[in-house]
């Protein structure tokens, strides 16, 4: 590593490119499965789903992103971060949105379109980095303390109920709550490693709805929290950078904010009408990833459950990815589906695990495996739009458990109905060409959520040294 201001040779590669082992290994190397050899049996698997797209007239459109951001407090204590997280949703009423989409003989109105852009709702959530010390506590302790309050925060109040309520609530689908003098009580299983001591609990510890928080048999002076459930200070570092662990709670975060607007408007007959006929649509594929991923199965329970009693047409639940394994395969065979499927045609490729292992993730540990078993809640199909767009389309499983055998199930288009028409139609009415392979609705929710590095990130050092950095 070099000297703080040190420079490093121009010449430095010269050693690694002349040596003939890096070489070697290189041309051994191998980063995808060239489609012209399987072009038959890829494009046997390839539908024309033209006449099943059905672009939404009315309802709304609710879309999620989130970003992060660690920030030095100091010049002087490098090591010292804290991590800041933004979540944005943005809500669009399809009717509206026709009126001003000329595609749909709407015409362009400035004010109308400042309307929807201000549809919108951000979150701001403070985390606790390396070297911090939240009311005098450890920096991994300051974290969980920081998490906890995070989801008992006011901000993320809808219709008067908090973050931290809703997530009991996919607590308790799971039977991980227990009634006790009527009060619902989170367990932490005995099983669990204490995130105090890193030992074993050795029993099962019983959290209260009110407080939130109990004595943990390991640290009877200090306290274990709801949110520890999450088990996100897992993936916290007392030293260095927590951008693992920021990335990880901004995904849960994303997750339990969609979940919390579906069970909060749910919640009530006055309410529930506006579920007829929206789309929740998430940044990514519909997946918790890392330490807080059970956290997928009851989100998938409770999908289910909203959608099998909703009246009329029931919510929708998508995830669109712009980036990742699929979506650059998807780019590698598109010139394969443009000499099939002519431009103009709406083109859908179911990713079944035998497809995925052999074509995307080929050498896979266990390609006998159903993918995305602890992770994911939505099944990822390669969408080729009309406009010869490529995206990576999660839809939520229309099943409320992965039983039996799931790998064939969710790959049964059967079992969406109309879901998959739906979805489709969502993503060709909100196409944009201002980014590639964009749409609009995602676009807006990036852009109440995201965070420059630079100047926003600047700022962000800047406020932060401000406080702590004195």
């Amino acid at each position: 590593m070099p000297f703080a201001k040190e420079t490093a040779s121009a010449l430095g590669a010269e050693d690694i490119m002349k040596d003939a082992e890096v070489t070697d290994l290189f041309r051994r190397c191998q980063h995808h499965v060239d489609p012209q050899a399987y072009s038959q049996d890829i494009l046997s698997q390839a539908l024309d789903v033209t006449e099943n797209v059905i672009r939404p007239q009315r309802g709304f459109v609710i879309a999620a992103d989130g970003s992060s951001y660690e920030a030095a407090v100091s010049d002087g204590f490098p090591s010292a971060r804290m991590g800041l997280l933004k979540i944005g949703q943005v809500w669009i009423d399809t009717a509206e949105y026709h009126k001003i989409d000329p595609r749909s003989g709407g015409e362009p109105d400035p004010i109308a379109i400042a309307k929807i852009e201000r549809e919108k709702n951000t979150y701001s959530v403070p985390l606790t980095g390396a070297g911090i010390h939240l009311d005098g506590a450890s920096p991994r302790e300051s974290f969980r303390k920081s998490t906890f309050e995070a989801f008992r925060s006011k901000r993320f109040e809808l219709l008067d109920v908090g973050l931290e309520h809703t997530l009991i609530d996919l607590l308790e689908t799971e039977g991980r709550t227990v009634m006790l003098g009527g009060m619902r009580h989170v367990v932490i299983p005995g099983n669990r490693t204490c995130p105090i001591t890193g030992e074993p609990l050795g029993q099962d510890v019983l959290i209260p709805e009110d407080k939130g928080e109990a004595p943990s048999p390991r640290a009877p002076n200090k306290s274990l929290y709801i949110t520890d459930v999450l088990r996100l200070s897992e993936a916290f570092a007392e030293e260095g950078s927590n951008q693992q662990a920021y990335t990880r709670a901004m995904n849960a975060f994303e997750h339990l904010v969609l979940a919390h607007s579906i069970m909060r408007l749910d919640a009530a007959e006055h309410t529930r009408a506006i579920l007829e006929n929206s789309v929740f649509l998430v940044d990514g594929p519909l997946g918790i990833f890392g330490e807080p991923a059970s956290l997928h199965r009851p989100i998938m329970k409770m999908i289910h459950r909203v959608r099998s009693r909703a009246r009329g047409v029931p919510p929708l639940v998508i995830g669109v990815a712009k980036t990742g394994r699929v979506v650059e395969h998807g780019k590698l065979i598109q010139p394969l589906l443009m000499e099939r499927f002519p431009r103009g045609r709406t083109v859908l490729l179911p990713i079944s695990d035998a497809y995925r292992y052999r074509y995307i993730d080929f050498g896979a540990k266990n390609p006998e495996s159903n993918f995305g078993n602890d992770t994911h809640y939505g099944q990822a199909f390669i969408v080729r739009s009309a406009n010869d767009r490529i995206f990576e389309l999660n839809i939520a499983y229309p099943f409320p458990t992965k039983s039996g055998d799931f790998q064939a199930m969710k790959i049964d288009l059967a079992a969406y109905g109309i879901d998959i028409g739906r979805a489709i139609g969502v993503l060709e009415l909100f196409e944009t060409e201002l980014y590639e392979d964009a749409n609009i609705v995602q676009h807006l929710a990036h852009r109440c959520a995201s965070i420059s590095h630079r100047p926003a990130g600047r700022t962000l050092d800047m406020f932060v040294r401000s406080i702590i950095g004195r």
